[in-house]
This record gives structure tokens, sequence and C-alpha cells, in this order.
């Protein structure tokens, strides 16, 4: 499992030499979940009911997209992460989050491309990339419960303006704070809540 996990980061770190990514962070985090066993949040995350339930305040919209049949309840291989979801009256839902399933291991490791909105915010429009992030999530039992480990590499290091929350610094320091306020700390509560403990 380590050596998929290398493997993925080395292809995404050369794909982004070799389309001249303009400077580019890497976050990890290791995260801690009392009482929940690693399938348990490895299959949330990948329901589009549960990981709109569990992330942000537990009300904006999540959804896997198949584009052979549309929006499905759980994410594969292939499929289309689109969650931090709002709307207004009689308007088509905006997704904050977009994110591509590349690879995975049953209850051990989710591989995603992963871009926000904010990397379309830079103060210097000229940094603006397409070039998505990826993100490797390794799930691992312990005598706690279950580490969640973290690794986004290619996350874009420009200045940018978040107009929603008025924040502003690089990129890659935002999306950081980010994964603990829109993920870690809702999840904790969502799980102490439904009191996923394992058997």
């Amino acid at each position: 499992m380590k050596l998929l996990l290398w493997m993925v980061l080395a292809a995404a770190l050369l794909y982004a030499v070799l389309n001249g990514a303009a400077s580019a962070g890497t976050i990890e985090q290791t995260v801690q979940f009392e009482g929940v066993l690693p399938e348990t949040l490895y299959n949330a995350y990948l329901s589009s009911k549960e990981h709109a339930a569990m992330t942000a305040d537990g009300r904006r919209a999540a959804t896997f997209y198949r584009p052979s049949k549309g929006d499905v309840d759980h994410g594969e291989v292939g499929d289309e992460l689109r969650a931090f979801g709002s709307s207004k009256p009689g308007e088509k839902v905006q997704y904050g989050l977009t994110a591509k399933v590349l690879n995975r291991v049953p209850a051990k490791v989710i591989v995603l491309s992963w871009k926000t909105f904010g990397w379309n915010m830079a103060l210097d429009r000229s940094d603006v990339t397409d070039l998505e992030s990826t993100v490797v999530l390794t799930f691992r039992r312990n005598a706690a419960g279950t580490e969640v480990q973290l690794v986004q590499v290619n996350v874009p290091d420009y200045k940018v303006k978040l107009p929603a929350t008025g924040e502003v610094g690089p990129l890659s320091a935002i999306v950081n704070t980010h994964w603990n306020l829109l993920y870690w700390d809702p999840m904790k509560k969502y799980f102490q809540k439904a009191s996923h403990r394992p058997g």
C-alpha cells in the first residue's frame, strides 16, 4: 500500500513539473477518529448522503456523479465528487469542490484529483492554473479507532482572496486550514452523534 501511495504522489509531481505548474505546496495531516472503524469512515466518505451530512455544517449538497448514470449513491473509480454545494431558490446548485476518484483500496485508501473554487480566486489572475491537486487518504485501524492520513500534492501557493470568508493568503495554507474546518472537525462531531463504534 505504501508503494501505491508513493507511485501516485510521484506521478502527480512529475505531471506538475512537465506541465510547468507554478509553485505548489504539499499538505500532510494525520487525524485520529476514536471509536470509529476504518471501513465506516471509508464508506461514509464515498457516500453522497454521508459526505454531505458529515462535512462543513452538514447541510451543504454533495454527490458522486457517474457520466453513464448521473448522480449515484456511492462513489467508485472514475466518478466525480461534487461537494459543498449551495444554491438560491430556482437556481442550479453550485459546488465549491470537484474531485475525481482515481483509485481506491476498499476500507484502506482513496485517491482523488482535487480542485476547489479557490483555484480561480488568485489575486494575480495570471497565476491561475487548471492543474488539479492529488489527494491520498489512507485509513488505518489502531487501538483507539482509526487514523486517517492525508497527503495532498500540487496545491498552488499563489495568493488568493476567498469572497465568502474574506480569507487572503497562499491557497495551500488556506486549503490546509479548510481540511480541519470542513472535514475533520465536522466529521468528528458527526461520528460522535452517530455512535459509529467498533464491534
